[in-house]
């Protein structure tokens, strides 16, 4: 009898450590980022933002605040941001869920390098991100998705 009540206490604590742990686990977005590995990333010093048409533009909130926190980071890395002949272009693109216009389902970062829009790097966080202002989870998604630009060869 003994034997089969510690199984079954096991049992119960492995299933509550398993939940926990995919709760936990399945909330964080996945970071994925890929670059051309013959792009000189050293000669780059500024950067400017595609400019989208406001048609075009789903929650331009969320486009502000991406750009804000980006604007951050890139900056802590030594770049300046400006409009006139930058040496890379960034723009984004993200889906929402269906029924939330503030969860964001996919956010992709791209970089190009101009003149000529060559893209050389692209980021992307694939998961749960809530994106109102509340929740710090679209700060940390774009942190992360920029944690590895510039590549480190």
């Amino acid at each position: 009898m003994r034997g089969s009540r510690d199984r079954t206490r096991f049992g119960f604590w492995g299933a509550i450590i398993f939940g926990v742990s995919m709760f936990l686990g399945g909330c964080a977005p996945t970071i994925h980022y890929s670059y051309d590995p013959v792009a000189d990333f050293s000669s780059v010093k500024n950067y400017g933002w595609v400019q989208g048409s406001s048609a075009s533009r789903q929650e331009p909130l969320i486009e502000k605040d991406v750009r804000y926190y980006a604007d951050k980071i890139l900056k802590d890395k030594g770049f300046t941001p400006t409009a006139d002949k930058p040496d890379l272009v960034i723009s984004m693109n993200y889906s929402t869920e269906y029924e939330d216009a503030y969860k964001l389902r996919l956010l992709t970062l791209y970089v190009y390098r101009t003149p000529g829009r060559e893209l050389i790097w692209q980021g992307t966080a694939d998961g749960a991100i809530k994106a109102d202002a509340a929740s710090p989870d679209l700060a940390d998604a774009v942190k992360n998705i920029l944690m590895n630009f510039p590549p480190k060869r």
